[in-house]
């Protein structure tokens, strides 16, 4: 099928003739990005964002270059920057990609760097692998199959590797971002970060002993303002007392923690395959860009043993649950569970729309919303992986 939008398939009992014409819709969508409850919340983007959409434009197709895909472009028009007096208070995150919609919101930044980092994790979604369903539930719907690694239940009710997606996605923006970088539209920038955190190094977090600057730090800026005494006190060599510093730093801390024992793990089991973890991290990017997730899985069962990728996915809504069962498996040659059931957690996603319609508020649906709750068997989760593998090819 010819490619319209970031949609590359559509799953479901429906005709080839009705899934083109699903694909050709989202693809009038993806060129459409008029939206009226946008009006007096997205303002101009600057001459400087336009330029940092179009340099991470060009990264981002570099990462599916880099995995054998063409180009995908996006253009200026399918990202909104929203006015940040306009963002929605209980929206914990201030960018995110919206599928169904074709587009990325991000809240205006104060910082280039910032808003390129923003756009880059979000467009690597929209440039991951995108699928359809219509789902089997009792009122079916066209929704959300497939994004990068995350897979949607076939009913549409629930999800998971979430957070193995988060985790793949972050690191990837750290790899191909951090070389962006050296563009001169970001040296001043750089440039003051590094100041800062060579002027305040054992600066700490508030209320915390631990220290405000690390490795994921890629932004710091601290508040100009000096008293006389300062200045004065200062020409003198009287230590500064640092203000408020404001930091930006790569995300997702605790998902990449679980990703990088995992792999660790992996390369560790696998000596004869891999030499470093970086060949074994290839192979969770790839699966994220090309949707050939078959190779993640093979690993993962036969390092680990039959059900492990299961476990995980079923320890998605719950963060520390999950990274204490990666750190047990690593503990085991082999591993295997039995069937039971089990309670899964589900925030739908803010994408999911009826087939008929959808509307643009949903641009401000929020992760905080009610999450569904509901009991599946795991032979039920077990359908679920065989459905995606089968599907992984595609």
């Amino acid at each position: 099928m010819e490619k319209f939008s970031s949609f590359e398939r559509v799953v479901g009992n429906i005709s080839e003739t009705e899934k083109e014409q699903i694909l050709q819709e989202k693809g009038e969508r993806f060129d459409d990005q008029f939206f009226e409850e946008l009006k007096g919340k997205e303002r101009e983007k600057t001459p400087d964002e336009f330029k940092i959409i179009s340099l991470v434009n060009e990264a981002t197709n570099e990462a599916r270059q880099k995995y054998g895909l063409e180009n995908f472009d996006i253009p200026p028009e399918n990202i909104h920057v929203i006015n940040e007096e306009a963002w929605p208070p209980k929206e914990k995150s201030v960018a995110f990609y919206n599928s169904m919609l074709q587009g990325i919101a991000v809240r205006e930044q104060p910082a280039k760097i910032v808003f390129m980092k923003k756009v880059f994790h979000e467009m690597l979604h929209f440039k991951s692998y995108n699928s359809l369903q219509v789902s089997t539930s009792e009122n079916p719907e066209i929704d959300e199959y497939r994004v990068g690694l995350t897979v949607h239940t076939r009913d549409g009710r629930m999800m998971y590797f979430v957070n193995l997606n988060e985790a793949v996605t972050e690191e990837m923006t750290k790899i191909f971002a951090t070389k962006i970088l050296d563009n001169p539209m970001f040296v001043e920038e750089t440039k003051q970060t590094k100041d800062i955190m060579t002027r305040y190094p054992r600066t700490t977090i508030t209320g915390s002993n631990e220290l405000l600057f690390d490795n994921d730090t890629f932004y710091a800026e601290v508040e100009s303002k000096k008293s006389w005494g300062e200045s004065f006190g200062r020409l003198f060599g009287v230590q500064e007392k640092p203000k408020n510093i404001t930091t930006e730093s790569f995300t997702y801390y605790q998902e990449r923690k679980i990703l990088n024992k995992l792999i660790d793990k992996l390369v560790e089991r696998n000596p004869e395959k891999f030499q470093d973890k970086e060949e074994v991290f290839e192979i969770f990017a790839k699966g994220m860009i090309t949707g050939n997730i078959l190779p993640i899985g093979r690993l993962i069962e036969k390092t680990f043993g039959r059900g492990t990728l299961r476990k995980i996915g079923e320890l998605d809504e719950n963060i520390k649950k999950q990274e204490e069962f990666v750190n047990s498996i690593l503990n085991f040659t082999t591993i295997s569970f039995t069937s039971r059931t089990s309670s899964f957690t589900n925030t739908r996603s803010c994408f999911t729309t009826s087939k008929s319609s959808f509307t643009t508020s949903k641009f401000f649906a929020s992760s905080s919303n009610p999450r569904l709750v509901i009991a599946a068997k795991s032979s039920i989760f077990s359908s679920v992986i065989f459905l995606v593998f089968a599907f992984a090819m595609h």
